[in-house]
């Protein structure tokens, strides 16, 4: 069938010099649990939200799947093709197959930039120090610099004690300061990838006496010390020598591994052509989110670059795609593509002289952080029915009200007497809640996006009497009391994922097992 593909075709796909991006539809605990290494997470219910920035060109070779066993996979690709996407392909046999004949297979997230920081740390030497080395440097008073190399947010939560920021790709400017000083430097994540791609960094930038603190906040925590969570120090600031020597450092290291830079104007005309949906360009500003927010390039997301390292198949899934990097000129730009080209992004390039230039050549800057509309959004609100939080407050007897967001935004906040059935899974369970399908339904989720999809999706099937909680459970929850928690009737199925350091020790022991067992379970041509 031409809308399927076989194991070994796709096996030529992924071996050609062609762009192509594989997703795995199905709710994310089901990837996270088991999934084709490479494969983007992109649950059915989040197509029509991130697809145009995931594959902006609509004639991207697209491969999507999911376990096998249900119709899923089918309505996914309808709505891909609905949005315009002209070269969508299911994997015949899905995830289940996959897993028969004996392909590689892998759980987690994020996984090929799990597995590129293990393979940095092993083939590069990158140096650890236990946590149980640096607890006993606080003790005895030693003189030591601790970076916290995380996103702000994470860092302003809780943080290894004495920590100050250093985030991400901001240790381009950094680097020279933190050479100067004259006792060891320690930078951490929560876990091992951003430590190692920030140890090794600060290495290349010609920091000597740095190391990874192992395993990061959570092998701090399982070896029960406790995570500060007063005030922080505070962020480390560069002076501007150190700024300067880290971007043209920086630039030689982009410029070593054969990172290219393009022109306002040669951006200019790539933004063009991905307005028209005829080319894959990922535009990432990656500097600090609230960096972007005062001012960013028109058209570029905000995706910080430590953050980018490790999230590749999150943010840039269509392979050999052009990726270009914006800053403000001070080499974050430059130091993330030096990651990424090595990790495999061929066509990774950085806008040359960053946002300023961008300015001086007369193109638009914006301030804030929107994201645009959802693909097929304006055709589906014409073909959906709204209900108002007062209408639906009102109606006796009350319809069948169907939370289709995640578990997680069910539990915690939705209509009395709502029932959840996930969007993905939509078509499938509400024929058992319901006499026929002229039965009243209104659907709801947080915002109200996800509902006016999944209406438009039921009324195809035949569904004549659905509708939407307009403005969504915000919506409601402006006007009335909301329910919370899991009710014992409902069936819970897993759909989101809980990071590890998140869920308790046990889930931070499995999963640091997990990340360290990757180069011995896979190796670089999974992916």
């Amino acid at each position: 069938m031409a809308d399927t593909i076989s194991f070994d075709d796709f096996d030529a796909l992924r071996r050609s010099d062609q762009e192509w991006a594989l997703f795995d539809i199905r709710e994310t605990a089901e990837a996270d649990a088991g999934h084709i290494p490479g494969a983007t997470f992109l649950p059915r219910r989040m197509i029509e939200l991130r697809i145009a920035d995931l594959a902006p060109d609509i004639g991207t070779e697209i491969v999507v799947y999911d376990d096998g066993n249900s119709r899923r996979v089918e309505l996914a690709r309808e709505s891909l093709v609905r949005l315009g996407y002209t070269n969508v392909r299911i994997l015949n046999g899905g995830f289940i197959k996959w897993m028969a004949t004996g392909r590689v297979h892998t759980s987690g997230t994020n996984v090929p930039g799990k597995f590129f920081g293990e393979r940095i740390h092993e083939t590069r030497d990158v140096p650890f120090i236990p946590v149980k080395e640096l607890k006993r440097w606080q003790d005895e008073k030693k003189d030591y610099l601790v970076c916290d190399i995380r996103t702000p947010t994470e860092y302003a939560d809780k943080r290894i004690p004495t920590s100050q920021g250093a985030f991400g790709v901001d240790l381009a400017s950094l680097a020279h300061d933190l050479q100067q000083k004259s006792v060891p430097i320690i930078v951490h994540c929560s876990g091992r990838t951003r430590g190692i791609i920030a140890c090794q960094t600060l290495r290349e930038l010609g920091v000597q006496n740095v190391y990874a603190l192992e395993n990061g906040t959570m092998g701090w925590q399982l070896e029960h010390f406790d995570l500060e969570k007063k005030p922080p120090r505070g962020v480390l600031e560069p002076t501007p020598e150190s700024v300067q020597k880290g971007k043209i450092r920086a630039k030689e290291l982009a410029h070593s591994v054969g990172v290219a830079e393009v022109s306002p104007y040669e951006l200019s005309g790539l933004l063009e052509k991905r307005s028209e949906r005829s080319q894959n360009v990922y535009i990432y500003d990656v500097r600090q989110v609230h960096e972007y927010r005062t001012a960013h390039l028109k058209g570029s997301l905000s995706l910080p670059g430590g953050l980018a390292i490790q999230r590749v198949d999150d943010f840039m899934p269509v392979r050999r795609a052009t990726s270009i990097l914006v800053d403000d000129d001070t080499g974050r730009a430059h130091l993330t593509a030096f990651w990424l080209k090595q990790f495999g992004c061929v066509h990774a390039c950085v806008l040359s002289g960053g946002l300023q230039a961008w300015k001086e050549a007369g193109f638009a800057v914006e301030a804030g952080r929107k994201r645009q509309a959802p693909l097929g959004l304006d055709a589906a609100s014409a073909n959906t029915a709204f209900i108002t939080a007062q209408q639906l407050s009102g109606l006796r007897p009350q319809p069948l009200i169907v939370h289709v967001d995640t578990s997680r935004s069910y539990e915690s906040g939705r209509v009395p007497g709502a029932i959840w059935i996930p969007y993905g899974w939509l078509e499938y369970h509400l024929p058992a809640h319901m006499a026929s399908h002229a039965t009243p339904v209104v659907l709801t989720c947080r915002n109200g996006a996800h509902s006016i999809f999944a209406a438009s999706n039921l009324k195809r099937w035949g569904y004549t009497n659905v509708s939407v909680l307009e403005g969504g459970l915000k919506a409601w929850a402006d006007n009335f009391q909301t329910e919370n928690g899991w009710p014992s009737h409902i069936l819970r199925t897993p759909d989101t994922v809980t990071p590890p350091y998140e869920s308790g020790l046990k889930a931070m022991a499995r999963y640091l097992a997990w990340e360290l067992r990757l180069t011995e379970s896979l190796s670089e041509n999974a992916f």
